[in-house]
């Protein structure tokens, strides 16, 4: 019973260690990331906008003009993709593909969306696997809301 008891112990240590590893990694992953964010896809994509300004924009777009920014703001990005790939392997996977290879016929926006912003440049060609995956996961982890959540805070 006794090295039972032991073994459990250690084996408890042992994937309490993996576990913390784990989670120190993928918190360095994100920061990563944002990294990648700001580098890449912050010229475009706001990171987030508050309901104010998503009733300025609507009110902008309804009148013919352009959006302050080039594409949709990443909270938004965040969402829409997780009504579709809801786990983070499948939202990684598209993420990694879209960005490398956009196409409206893959995409998930909105129709408005794609008529307001277009298709975006495939960015993704001139990054690495590693940034590639460190900005999914950053975009994954970052937001927490789903589409509905995010509809309801942010109508448009």
């Amino acid at each position: 019973m006794k090295k039972l008891l032991t073994g459990f112990v250690a084996i408890s240590v042992l994937v309490a260690g993996c576990q913390k590893k784990s989670s120190e990694n993928l918190e360095l992953e994100i920061k990563k990331g944002y990294l990648v964010y700001k580098n890449n896809c912050s010229m475009c994509h706001w990171e987030t906008v508050t309901p104010e300004q998503i009733r300025n924009i609507r009110k902008m777009v309804k009148e013919g003009k352009r959006p302050p920014f080039s594409a949709p703001p990443m909270s938004e990005v965040s969402a829409r993709v997780k009504k579709f790939y809801p786990t983070e392997e499948k939202f990684v996977a598209f993420v990694k593909d879209y960005i490398t290879n956009p196409s409206k016929e893959k995409g998930v926006c909105l129709p408005m969306a794609y008529k307001i912003f277009g298709v975006m440049p495939p960015v993704g060609r001139n990054m690495s696997e590693d940034s590639k995956e460190a900005v999914a996961k950053w975009l994954y982890y970052r937001f927490n809301m789903s589409w509905e959540e995010f509809m309801k805070k942010y109508p448009h």
